[in-house]
């Protein structure tokens, strides 16, 4: 979960990402995040490689609390590890609202940010 979580941290936790569709599969024990631009983050910035609809799926889930009350678009205001919980992300939204997931593995994008490197 090592590179999820670098993964996450090189995003910039997706701050301002839209979810587009949530999608929670009980029987697969799957949650997928579906975003409308995986790097909204850093519209506007040099590093920004354009507008990329993406989706991330947590797999394993075994434990899933999602607390929203919502009557527009789902912007993510951080998606990061929980301190102390390898195996647990936790999603909070903007103006309000959150996702805890513990999971055992994640599918997601490689990463496109454009670098000086």
């Amino acid at each position: 979960m090592k590179d999820f979580y670098d993964f996450l941290k090189r995003m910039g936790g997706m701050h301002d990402s839209t979810v587009a569709c949530l999608t929670w599969l009980p029987s697969e024990r799957r949650v997928e995040f579906h975003f409308d631009d995986l790097y909204s983050n850093f519209d506007g910035l040099p590093e920004y490689p354009g507008r990329e609809p993406g989706m991330i799926a947590l797999h394993g889930v075994s434990n899933l609390t999602i607390a929203l009350e919502n009557d527009g678009p789902l912007r993510v205001f951080e998606f990061l590890p929980q301190e102390d919980e390898s195996d647990v992300v936790l999603v909070t939204f903007s103006p309000s609202g959150k996702i805890r997931a513990r999971f055992c593995a994640a599918d997601y994008p490689p990463c496109r940010l454009v670098t000086d490197s």
